[in-house]
């Protein structure tokens, strides 16, 4: 049977691309964005599927769509091509962590 993946897997996997990418990176101004949007999905990964109910899907969608990131930024000819592929990520990323960071949970 074969493993199923979880949106919080998802998550980390996004975690260490973008940290490879930032790494790697020629553009100052995008790695700094990079490392803030990994530093802030680590911290709520683990509630993502927990709170908001459609991780796995959600996020394997994101991480098929970013697998390749490190190759579409760092290989971009200027910093505008780069945040032009990054930046609408980046917000997303940012609207979910927020959303997830912030939701109460009650249980009944």
């Amino acid at each position: 049977m074969a493993e199923v993946k979880m949106g919080t897997q998802y998550a980390r996997e996004m975690i260490e691309n973008f940290r490879e990418t930032a790494a790697d990176g020629k553009f100052p101004e995008i790695n700094e964005k990079l490392k803030s949007v990994a530093d802030g999905l680590e911290v709520v990964c683990t509630k993502i599927y927990f709170k908001t109910q459609k991780g796995n899907e959600q996020f394997e969608k994101l991480a098929g769509e970013l697998a390749d990131v490190k190759t579409k930024v760092n290989g971009a000819a200027d910093i505008g091509a780069a945040k032009a592929f990054i930046d609408p990520y980046i917000k997303l990323l940012e609207e979910v962590t927020e959303m997830v960071a912030n939701m109460k949970v009650r249980m009944t």
